[in-house]
């Protein structure tokens, strides 16, 4: 069974892990566990169970030393916002948790379905994949897909960053990109599929077995620039 907090704990992995390739770092500051992603330019915090001054303070002289564009507050949906407001957060997105169980059944009935306009480039042996979109040579789409390494026992796999480009959109490309990356987890151990999704998004996973197991919530401070 996949639980909120199995997925709360992969999401945390998966900006670290994306922290570590690009040059950024995770850091704590009294109670609350932060990651900067230089790339995007984002701080996060990813759910913590207090909100305190002591841990927002230090968080927020860090991401204005960078030049951070944005502040992010990942909460469980159980979590009062506390101080946020106070110091000009507004809420976000709710992120929506969805799993789907993988089996031979499934990942082979996908397998048949792949197309030749997906790549899959394994980013890390057995742990990171990226499949590609393209259609007569131009860019239509990407994903990830993430195994973290340490699980206590778990088998479990994120699908993360999924992006179709507008003019591509409702042609099965998102469908083409799920299919490649559940292949690959599959093959690399994986025996669930976990991602957030928006309440657009969502349809697509519906379809493709997902359950909706809880919600989440956002919250954001934009820097003056």
């Amino acid at each position: 069974m996949v639980t909120l907090a199995d997925c709360q704990r992969t999401q945390h992995a998966w900006f670290q892990a994306l922290a570590q390739a690009t040059g950024g770092r995770a850091f704590s500051t009294h109670k609350m566990d932060w990651v900067w992603l230089p790339e995007t330019r984002e701080m996060l915090c990813m759910f913590p169970t207090e909100i305190t001054a002591a841990g927002l303070k230090p968080a927020l002289s860090e991401a204005e030393r960078r030049g951070a564009s944005s502040v992010g507050i990942w909460l469980n949906a159980s979590v009062r916002e506390g101080l946020l407001p106070e110091y000009g957060f507004d809420p976000g997105w709710k992120p929506w948790w969805m799993t789907r169980a993988l089996d031979l059944e499934s990942v082979s009935k996908a397998s048949d379905a792949l197309e030749e306009r997906i790549g899959l480039t394994a980013v890390v042996d057995d742990q990171v994949w990226l499949a590609t979109a393209r259609i007569k040579e131009e860019w239509a789409g990407r994903s990830y897909a993430f195994l973290p390494p340490e699980q206590d026992g778990k088998h479990l796999a994120g699908i993360f960053d999924m992006e179709v480009a507008p003019e591509h959109r409702r042609s099965g490309i998102g469908t083409s990109l799920l299919n490649a990356l559940s292949e690959a987890a599959f093959n690399a151990g994986a025996e669930h599929l976990l991602l957030n999704a928006t309440p657009d998004g969502q349809r697509l996973y519906r379809q493709h077995g997902f359950e909706l197991i809880g919600k989440g919530q956002t919250w954001w401070f934009h820097p003056p620039r």
